[in-house]
């Protein structure tokens, strides 16, 4: 009679560093994930809040808009690292004269104003900058 040899096949042991790799290259691959799924956070707060920038704008009359540069007053900047922004109606053509919008664009004397929101903030000490551009008219939405 044939004792049974005890101990594990070829498959048996390719099969457990298949298990063992598979499970090393996740959870080595977890912190870049993490980082992915912070910096698209970060991305869609500061694009929401340069939406509402843009939307605020578009709630008051043309003529109660007035050229120049703001800070954006949100609460939520708050939420993103060493957050900060700005809104900028206009273009500033030299130091403190505005004009409503470049010249190329307004080439008629159009009731059109520029409005450039612009949100920073640092993820893993890199300064990240989200940029929204649009034109308000005179008679446009809410006018």
């Amino acid at each position: 009679m044939k004792k049974k040899e005890g101990g594990f096949s070829l498959i048996e042991s390719l099969l457990a560093i298949v298990v063992i790799g598979s499970a090393v290259f996740l959870l080595a691959n977890i912190p870049n994930a993490l980082v992915l799924v912070g910096k698209s956070q970060h991305m869609s707060l500061a694009r929401e809040i340069a939406v509402k920038q843009i939307e605020d704008k578009r709630t008051v009359k043309y003529i109660n808009i007035p050229l120049g540069s703001t800070p954006i007053a949100d609460s939520r900047l708050s939420s993103l690292p060493q957050g900060s922004g700005t809104v900028v109606v206009g273009i500033e053509t030299s130091p403190g004269v505005w004009a409503n919008c470049e010249t190329s664009v307004c080439t008629n004397g159009e009731s059109i104003k520029q409005v450039t929101v612009t949100v920073n903030w640092q993820d893993n000490n890199k300064p990240q900058t989200l940029t929204l551009k649009t034109m308000i008219g005179e008679g446009g939405i809410n006018q």
